[in-house]
């Protein structure tokens, strides 16, 4: 799991398949395209490409998604896998042929993890290909939003799966599969304690004077249980460690608040209700400068409408209604909206980061920055991590936050500031970690083996 998770399709990926936007045929604004489909408000809108037409893809708060074509106002609900598997071409490899192996309302192995909400039935297609490919094909956009391949299935199946317990039987009941991993994990917990006040008890018994004694006589067994006592003593502590870590990733109790701004929060930088007739700018005119992008998505700042702009391999850029790049927002508007966000609470602290502090950070380097972190004295001591290019909240931590950070991610991933970013020292040191683990546990299984053997044959 350092390397290798469930099956997806990134977002990096899912952009590379995209077609460039046919900047010639898009006619149809935002504003015209959610009139067209007669929604008064929407959750999620986009201008995307479609069978190489530029469509608009909407969905409401409630509701299915809608599809309007920006080049003719057509108004779409859903697509039979006849018209929906031409989604399948950039995937395609030469001598590959799709076979369509079912249309799927509820999750199966692999659709268990993600988002896919309003997008089922999904099409499971599969190649023939050497990598034994299989797509996932959204029934509502016609969209591919899930693919793997043998070597990502079988790694799932080695890691991700018997991990997080992931079985479809089991994890598609959702409440019973919560307080399964909550209750497993507190037995584990338990056990890695008891047998760490035995352990070291034994050890005490055993030693008397240390000075007098050798290494070797910290351990009063002899064998695989000398191994066992040893693999404890040295392990034990990690090994409650990334239980205990695992058991606070099911939040029991709801004791964390997490990292995602509130909606207010967000709504005191968007600023007032947003006004869907105001992102009326025709997609030629924001295009003209970005011939190459794949997707247009609206943005509301300051009340002011905006559009992001994404293309294959680099970062989204803000764009305002002729097609501009837009400046930083100025510290003024943020630290005002901040304020906001946390009303009648002073600011302690405003410092503009240009590189991951404790909290705000990521391996991989893709989130934005430089970002402005702001810390209220609010009584949860809460902190926003503003990014002033697009003028959002990118986190937010308040104390529970914080300690849920180093409780949780820290202990369970060990991606402390000193250590997440060096690799391969990382990597080193959580494999020698597993392997001590693996040792305790095996060990461990033995001795209960022939603990039982021994019982049952008497």
């Amino acid at each position: 799991m350092m390397y290798a998770e469930m099956p997806e399709l990134s977002e990096s990926e899912r952009l590379e398949a995209l077609p460039s936007l046919d900047i010639g045929r898009a006619q149809l604004s935002a504003a015209q395209a959610i009139d067209r489909a007669q929604l008064d408000e929407v959750s999620a809108i986009r201008l995307t490409s479609l069978f190489g037409r530029p469509v608009w893809r909407m969905r409401p708060p409630f509701g299915p998604w809608s599809l309007v074509f920006a080049d003719t106002g057509e108004l779409r609900y859903g697509f039979q896998y006849d018209e929906a598997q031409d989604s399948i071409r950039p995937f395609l490899t030469p001598g590959a042929h799709p076979r369509l192996v079912a249309a799927l309302s509820e999750p199966d192995q692999w659709t268990l993890e993600g988002n896919f909400g309003g997008l089922k039935p999904l099409y499971h297609v599969t190649f023939d290909d050497p990598a034994s490919t299989e797509l996932y094909i959204s029934s509502v956009t016609a969209e591919v939003v899930l693919r793997s391949t043998r070597r990502t299935r079988m790694l799932a199946w080695m890691g991700a799966i018997p991990h997080w317990i992931y079985l479809t039987e089991i994890r598609q009941h959702a409440a019973f599969w919560r307080q399964l991993v909550i209750w497993l994990s507190g037995t584990g917990c338990a056990v890695a304690l008891l047998g760490l006040a035995v352990g070291i008890w034994r050890s005490i018994q055993r030693q008397g004077n240390i000075a007098r004694r050798s290494l070797r006589d910290v351990s009063p067994f002899a064998g695989m249980m000398r191994w066992h006592h040893w693999a404890g003593l040295i392990f034990g502590i990690l090994t409650f460690t990334w239980v205990f870590s695992g058991l606070l990733s099911m939040e029991p109790g709801e004791y964390s608040t997490g990292s995602v701004p509130t909606s207010e929060q967000s709504a005191a930088f968007s600023g007032e209700e947003l006004d869907y007739h105001a992102f009326d700018a025709p997609p030629s005119q924001l295009l003209a400068s970005h011939p190459l992008a794949r997707e247009v998505q609206i943005r509301q700042v300051a009340g002011r409408p905006y559009y992001l702009i994404a293309e294959a391999g680099k970062p989204q850029q803000l764009i305002d209604g002729t097609g501009q790049p837009v400046e930083p927002f100025p510290d003024t508007f943020l630290i005002a909206a901040a304020h906001i966000a946390v009303p009648e609470n002073a600011i302690t602290e405003q410092v503009t980061l240009r590189d991951y502090d404790w909290y705000y950070y990521d391996r991989s380097r893709q989130r934005p920055l430089p970002v402005l972190r702001v810390k209220f004295d609010d009584p949860p001591r809460t902190w926003l991590y503003i990014d002033p290019q697009r003028g959002v909240i990118e986190a937010r931590y308040d104390h529970s936050g914080r300690v849920t950070r180093w409780l949780y991610h820290g202990f369970h991933s060990w991606d402390f500031p000193f250590l997440y970013s060096r690799r391969p020292a990382w990597d080193i040191l959580v494999i020698t970690f597993c392997l001590g683990g693996i040792l305790l546990s095996i060990s461990g299984v033995v001795i209960g083996y022939r603990r039982l053997r021994t019982v049952l044959l008497r």
